[in-house]
């Protein structure tokens, strides 16, 4: 969704990104959302490795060699922004969902592996039933009043093959199309059929073949604005 800030800028609509880094898999996206918004609500404790201790729910660089201090600027995020949320009056929530594909540390799933040892992880795809049931959770900690929108992130993950990246794709438009059915202030906008079907061209893409490139970005920012009618 970084791909929005220069467009955004353009016309001055304010934004914040996930404080906690760049996220892909629904698990931990809803486990982020769910700590934001529950009080109650708490990370996994920090994994320990090597002196230091690492958040696994959060990005690579939410690790410390004081668990303390890694903590503490964590609840300094949570926050602060939450006071920015709380000022704005009914924020529109954008979830990009980019892939099925989880890591596991002790049959829990992580956020991001922080370039720990990878024989310290598992890799499996999520079933449906365990991201919609993840997302009942959360959703229903979103206040009335926020518009919710949730998209399938169009980006390719072509390490784990051209049909483990499809496969993976379905499932997250599945669990999507169950939050939508069931929750009236959440929508579906099609980012991934807009640069896969009307796009499909390769001259759309970036040289990794993988990213959409900035033609791709700007046609999709254009039927996103129409789509909140800006």
């Amino acid at each position: 969704m970084q791909n929005l800030a220069a467009p955004l800028d353009k016309i001055n609509i304010p934004y914040l990104f996930n404080p906690l880094g760049t996220s892909f898999n629904p698990i931990s996206i809803a486990r982020q959302l769910e700590w934001l918004l529950n009080p109650k609500a708490t990370f996994n404790p920090a994994y320990f490795h090597s002196g230091v201790y690492h958040q696994l729910d959060a990005a690579n660089k939410f690790q410390n060699i004081n668990e303390a201090a890694l903590n503490q600027s964590i609840e300094n995020i949570r926050r602060d922004t939450l006071n920015h949320l709380n000022s704005t009056v009914n924020p529109t929530l954008i979830i990009s969902l980019g892939t099925a594909y989880s890591w596991e540390i002790n049959d829990v799933v992580v956020n991001n592996c922080h370039k720990l040892p990878q024989h310290l992880f598992q890799r499996r795809i999520l079933t449906i039933e365990e991201i919609e049931s993840a997302w009942d959770t959360v959703l229903k900690f979103i206040p009335v009043g926020w518009k919710i929108i949730f998209t399938v992130s169009p980006v390719k993950y072509t390490k784990l093959g051209l049909e483990e990246n499809f496969i993976s794709k379905s499932i997250l438009r599945l669990s999507i199309k169950s939050f939508i059915e069931n929750y009236s202030n959440s929508y579906y906008f099609p980012s991934f059929e807009i640069i896969t079907d009307e796009l499909r061209d390769y001259s759309f893409y970036k040289e990794n073949g993988t990213h959409p490139n900035e033609a791709a970005v700007e046609v999709v920012f254009n039927r996103f604005r129409s789509f909140l009618n800006f």
